[in-house]
């Protein structure tokens, strides 16, 4: 039954929590458990079944309440100072957090400091070398241990910076002698270089190069199709001129080939006139005779 379940007692010296009678806890309740474990419910177990139940749920409970009794007894005390404790470090955060955003905006300030710094010296090393300054800086760099104030330390510069200068110079070296290499080759296929020069921004050599062959190719074959079509233009011409003297004077249908008959032109009828002329000067019988004259007119005259 319940009241067979020996409690743990607590004993509380010097600090240190002891308890007793576990041992007379742990038996007593491995013979609570063997006592009533492994019951075949039958009609007439069923009622020593019902009360093997009661008596596994209260031993159960009655631990379980006795534990979270002695559990609230023995941490009173610490939540008691746990609730100041936890006053004072939420003050103390905040203080902090006050202080940490002061020394972020004064680090802040000492970084770009140290940015400007390093900006100089680059600035100044890039203009010597011809080449374009580096204009974005890797925020590690930045630490103080790589500058004495606000000046690049020379083991910081020999280690990060003099390479990727140099780097930056064999770049410019090298898309110099990739223009040379593109404007030669674009000439010498009858191009002009600038565009493909140009490219050199964001293609390769190889691709600028395939790029020019390209054109090459596509040049070819549009000349090949003017030269069709101006060959087949001229044959055509050719043709109308062949036959043009097969069928002498006569008109042929370039559509369908056919000649065309041509109707004999009607003779305009002339007509005989006796012209007397009253009076006139010797200059103006010379007009009217070469008026005549310029109309096919025939005439004759007599004094």
């Amino acid at each position: 039954m319940i009241n067979e379940l020996a409690q743990p007692k607590v004993d509380v010296k010097d600090g240190q929590i002891n308890f007793k009678n576990v041992n007379q806890f742990k038996s007593d309740f491995e013979q609570i458990i063997q006592r009533n474990s492994n019951f075949i419910v039958t009609d007439e177990t069923l009622t020593g079944s019902k009360r093997a139940r009661a008596e596994l749920r209260n031993a159960a409970k009655e631990s379980a309440a006795w534990r979270s009794k002695i559990k609230a007894e023995l941490l009173k005390p610490f939540e008691d100072v746990a609730e100041i404790a936890i006053s004072f470090e939420k003050q103390a955060k905040s203080a902090a957090d006050a202080i940490d955003s002061d020394v972020k905006v004064f680090d802040e300030a000492e970084k770009q400091k140290r940015l400007d710094g390093l900006k100089t010296y680059v600035d100044a090393r890039a203009k010597e070398l011809g080449i374009e300054t580096i204009t974005e800086f890797n925020d590690k760099h930045l630490i103080k241990g790589n500058f004495n104030g606000t000046k690049p330390k020379q083991k910081f510069i020999d280690e990060f910076i003099e390479p990727e200068l140099s780097r930056l110079v064999s770049e410019k070296e090298l898309k110099i002698a990739n223009a040379a290499a593109v404007k030669n080759y674009a000439e010498s296929k009858g191009f002009e270089p600038e565009g493909y020069i140009h490219s050199l921004d964001f293609k390769t050599l190889a691709q600028i190069m395939g790029d020019i062959d390209g054109d090459v190719e596509r040049k070819r074959k549009r000349e090949e199709a003017e030269k069709a079509i101006a060959e087949m233009e001229a044959r055509k011409e050719q043709e109308k001129i062949e036959n043009a003297k097969s069928t002498g004077n006569k008109k042929v249908d370039e559509e369908t080939g056919e000649i065309i008959q041509n109707t004999q032109p009607v003779p305009e009828k002339t007509y005989n006139r006796t012209l007397y002329i009253i009076e006139a000067t010797s200059a103006q019988l010379n007009q009217l005779a070469d008026y005549m004259k310029s109309n096919d007119i025939a005439f004759r005259g007599e004094k």
